[in-house]
């Protein structure tokens, strides 16, 4: 016979308690088959986030290093240093969490990069206009990146939940419940041994008695 589980009697007590365990069991595996499901679509659906997400961060880092060269060009790599020294900042994000089949997901407060002329700490009648093109290019690329890390940290948790979930699906499908579904086989086959050996015995003392 195949692994049981160990230390069970072949009592009839530890038959109804082989059972409920089995019931439970067989409960938690669909659940957590319908968890895995449903976490499985929720990361295709980020995959492909992440796919387009990535797309455009790659796309608008490449325009911004094209105008950056064309401004290089121009102003030269000394004033163009100069400059972004000058309109340096720092940035605080909020960040908050969404809860999907018990998942932590999360999401980045959308954080306006783009400023107005007004802000960047230098005047347009003193640099060349390429030199604010720049700018906005790689503010909007700062927010794409921004962007692209909120969704890979969610494909990242989505992964590594989902994968903790086949594991326990695997481990009820593949080794608990087989466990105690060859466990209660085994019981209910030692009961019926028992009964009938009782029978037996019942049966012989009768035919002495008459």
């Amino acid at each position: 016979m195949a692994e049981m589980v160990e230390g069970i009697s072949p009592t009839r007590m530890e038959l109804l308690n082989i059972k409920h365990r089995m019931q439970l069991a067989e409960k938690g595996h669909r659940l957590l088959k319908e968890k895995r499901d449903a976490l499985m679509l929720e990361f295709m659906s980020a995959a492909k986030e992440a796919e387009e997400t990535a797309e455009n961060t790659v796309s608008q880092i490449l325009k911004a290093r094209e105008f950056i060269t064309m401004a290089n060009a121009v102003a030269g790599p000394s004033e163009m240093k100069s400059l972004s020294l000058t309109s340096e900042r720092g940035v605080e994000v909020q960040v908050s969490y969404k809860n999907v089949m018990g998942v932590s997901l999360p999401r980045i407060s959308k954080f306006v990069f783009e400023r107005k002329l007004d802000e960047r700490n230098y005047s347009l009648a003193l640099v060349n206009p390429l030199v604010d093109e720049v700018s906005s290019e790689y503010e909007i690329a700062a927010g794409r990146v921004l962007e692209l890390l909120e969704v890979e940290t969610m494909l990242k948790a989505l992964s590594e939940e989902t994968k903790r979930t086949k594991r326990r699906v695997n481990a009820l499908e593949y080794n608990i419940i087989p466990k105690l579904r060859n466990t209660r086989k085994y019981i209910e086959m030692r009961l019926g041994e028992l009964e009938r050996e009782r029978f037996y015995r019942l049966k012989m003392v009768k035919s002495k008695r008459g």
